[in-house]
């Protein structure tokens, strides 16, 4: 799992830094929202003091497992596939940002992007997102998958 989560590791740095010139724009900067990665500890406390910060937002990155994406070759090539969530309060106030906006802005940033390390072989697809219900939290994700050969 360590090589899964060296991915996890790509992904939050892909979300901390601004797009460069020639990359797709996001809505938002969310460059300084707090990005919990998921290593299977509680990380319930992290969301809750991101979420409690003046953007009101909070990020995590969970390693969802692998599929095969190609049987018949000579090295294993799988999807590695993370799901990825904006914590968001349910209200908006002064600095605090729109969920919706966030997470169309994550969305943004992965689009087609190609991580430099772990083995990756192509650019990363999101496959499935939409809103979570809960009673606590405004919620949105969305599953990323990423080809990598082992």
């Amino acid at each position: 799992m360590s090589a899964a989560l060296d991915i996890a590791d790509l992904i939050a740095t892909r979300l901390a830094t601004a797009p460069a010139a020639g990359e797709l724009a996001t809505v938002l900067d969310i460059t300084a929202l707090p990005i919990i990665v998921d290593r299977q500890k509680s990380i319930a406390s992290a969301i809750a003091g991101g979420v409690g910060k003046p953007t009101g937002t909070a990020i995590t990155i969970l390693w969802q497992g692998f599929a095969a994406v190609e049987k018949n070759t000579s090295r294993p090539r799988l999807a590695q596939r993370y799901t990825l969530t904006v914590w968001s309060r349910p209200v908006i106030a002064g600095a605090a940002l729109a969920a919706d906006d966030v997470m169309q802005s994550v969305i943004t940033r992965l689009w087609r992007w190609i991580p430099g390390g772990g083995h990756c072989f192509a650019a990363a697809e999101i496959t499935r997102g939409g809103l979570i219900p809960d009673a606590k939290y405004l919620v949105y994700d969305c599953e990323i998958s990423i080809p990598v050969s082992l």
